[in-house]
């Protein structure tokens, strides 16, 4: 499953049990993340154990996206069915200070920002 624009793409590759996410996500709401918020949760309930959220080739991500991925992060919490693995880049400065914010949301997140 993708969604995709001219400025990103976010894909849900279930064979590696991975959402990638690539490109410039900025859309303006909460509500512009519709799509994506659905495919995070066609993946939550595809019945994988661990979820890997692959930022790593993401050149940025909006507070509304941010807000996104928390909600959820809160989603699969409550749910305590899947664990949660986020893959960043230490190349891109902004994920190692962004994505650590999703650790205060569930601390059994894994960040892996490398």
């Amino acid at each position: 499953m993708i969604v995709e624009d001219k400025e990103y793409s976010v894909a849900f590759e279930q064979t590696e049990q991975r959402v990638r996410f690539e490109g410039q996500l900025r859309l303006r709401s909460p509500r512009d993340y519709g799509p994506i918020l659905e495919l995070l949760r066609t993946a939550h309930q595809s019945g994988i154990e661990t979820l890997v959220l692959d930022f790593r080739n993401l050149d940025m991500l909006n507070s509304s996206g941010i807000g996104t991925i928390g909600a959820f992060l809160v989603e699969v919490r409550k749910a305590k069915n899947m664990s949660i693995k986020v893959l960043g880049s230490a190349a891109k400065r902004w994920q190692g200070r962004t994505l650590s914010t999703l650790k205060k949301i569930w601390p059994q997140v894994e960040l892996i920002i490398d």
